[in-house]
């Protein structure tokens, strides 16, 4: 498939896909309040965490293995699934939220099962199954929220990925495995785990942490401002996933890479200048999002530069830049977190995102001159 024809398939289902899912968590914005609404996204984050520290095996690593024809990835995928599991009975046992865990396994299922597809150039796989899932979220969400209330909605999100599941459910195999096979990989397989758990600060446990320090009301706000961040990443994320496959090939695309980081720019401003005068309008019960929403748009650029930086690394499985990145973003994170916002609100939050996104850059660049 070309360059144009790839782009097309991914680009076109990212921009659908996120757009019908947006719309779903921005009208449900609308119909809750802020408390409800962190609410939520506190028990997505249990599930979150549990769908990453579970498996073994992460979604670059499937990515990798799998453009590289990688024959340990089959043991893998079996012990991740055994991880899962254990998760799931463990998170079960401190919650008891049988939605949560039906929410673990469908984000486990999504995350390796839409990597592997990735690496194995599988596009028109990988565009039906997304698209799919992110239909399926106003669908059922509604469905769910009309008819059985608030609180069956993580039972609607975990729904929506019943086709991941059962392509991953496929890829185990009832076999006699050879661990020997995973050992060659166990170093960039280790410090992409552990990348994952860093990461987990910056993509999970920031929420489960301002939830507990700060309460729900707060976690809502917050959670609302990442959620139009999202959208204004979604082009950056699109090229992302494809240069990933163009990097891991070894197809020159530095062009391609400084368009991105143009596009990102542009992007920044526009969210730094217009958005903070149009959300209050639009969410009057989220207040103090338009100062945040500001601020956190200056992240679109190191975020964006930061995955051209993760693909490039990712493709030479150098994972212990990754996680040195990410064990810093979560610290900056961290820090922010436990002494901006006691003061400065969700403000301080805004400015630890950004500074959290920036850190990660320096971090990378560093740890790449030191290591090569």
């Amino acid at each position: 498939m070309s360059r144009v024809k790839t782009l097309t398939a991914i680009g076109s289902t990212e921009i659908v896909g996120l757009v019908v899912s947006s719309l779903f968590w921005f009208i449900l914005a609308s119909l809750v309040n802020p408390e409800n609404y962190g609410n939520i996204f506190y028990l997505i984050s249990i599930a979150g965490v549990a769908s990453l520290v579970s498996p073994i095996l992460t979604n670059y690593v499937s990515t990798t293995y799998a453009a590289k024809k990688t024959e340990a990835l089959t043991e893998l995928y079996t012990i991740s699934f055994i991880g899962t599991i254990i998760g799931i009975l463990v998170v079960y046992l401190l919650t008891n939220r049988i939605d949560v865990c039906f929410l673990i396994f469908g984000y486990v299922s999504s995350n390796l099962t839409m990597g592997k597809m990735l690496g194995e150039k599988k596009i028109k796989t990988y565009t039906v199954t997304n698209l799919f899932q992110k239909c399926l979220t106003p669908v059922f969400g509604f469905l769910f929220y009309f008819l059985f209330g608030f609180d069956s909605i993580i039972y609607a999100l975990a729904l929506t990925y019943m086709l991941h599941i059962i392509i991953f459910v496929k890829e185990i195999k009832i076999q006699r495995h050879s661990l020997a096979r995973i050992k060659p990989g166990i170093r960039f397989i280790s410090s992409n785990y552990l990348n994952n758990l860093a990461g987990l600060f910056g993509g999970q446990v920031d929420k489960l942490l301002i939830a507990t320090l700060f309460g729900h009301t707060l976690l809502g706000n917050y959670s609302l401002v990442t959620q139009i961040i999202g959208v204004m990443m979604i082009i950056p994320n699109i090229f992302f996933r494809y240069i990933l496959t163009e990097d891991l090939y070894q197809i020159e695309n530095r062009r391609l890479k400084i368009k991105i980081v143009l596009f990102a720019i542009g992007i920044s401003v526009l969210g730094f200048f217009i958005l903070p005068h149009t959300i209050p309008d639009i969410f009057p019960k989220y207040l103090g999002i338009s100062e945040a929403i500001g601020i956190m748009s200056l992240s679109v650029l190191p975020s964006t530069y930061s995955r051209i930086q993760t693909s490039r690394y990712l493709s030479q499985e150098k994972g212990l830049i990754i996680l040195g990145g990410s064990a810093v973003y979560t610290g900056a994170l961290f820090l922010g977190i436990t002494t901006l916002v006691s003061f400065m609100g969700i403000a301080g939050l805004a400015i630890s995102f950004v500074v959290a996104s920036f850190s990660q850059v320096i971090a990378h660049t560093i740890l790449n001159a030191k290591l090569s």
